[in-house]
């Protein structure tokens, strides 16, 4: 079945969602290959039309990152954060 487009892409039944979520800092010609690889890679590994992947990219900083116990690991109470962004 096919579905409406949204800006001029088709979707049908088969189309996948990709959610990332990263630090920030990655340049637009860094992400659009990353959005052509994850598409490339979508389709050759299930037959999925590259029209169908969808890839969302949430950023955020090291203060929105805790690995456990409840702490901020890169972003440590009264300390720089780790790979702080200037």
């Amino acid at each position: 079945m096919r579905h409406g487009d949204h800006l001029g892409v088709r979707k049908d039944d088969s189309a996948v969602f990709v959610a990332i979520t990263m630090r920030a800092g990655r340049g637009p010609e860094v992400k659009r290959a990353l959005y052509r690889r994850i598409a490339e890679l979508v389709h050759e590994r299930t037959g999925t039309a590259q029209c169908n992947v969808v890839v969302t990219v949430t950023e955020n900083t090291a203060v929105d990152w805790s690995f456990g116990d409840g702490e901020a690991q890169y972003a440590p109470a009264g300390q720089e954060p780790a790979g702080a962004l200037p």
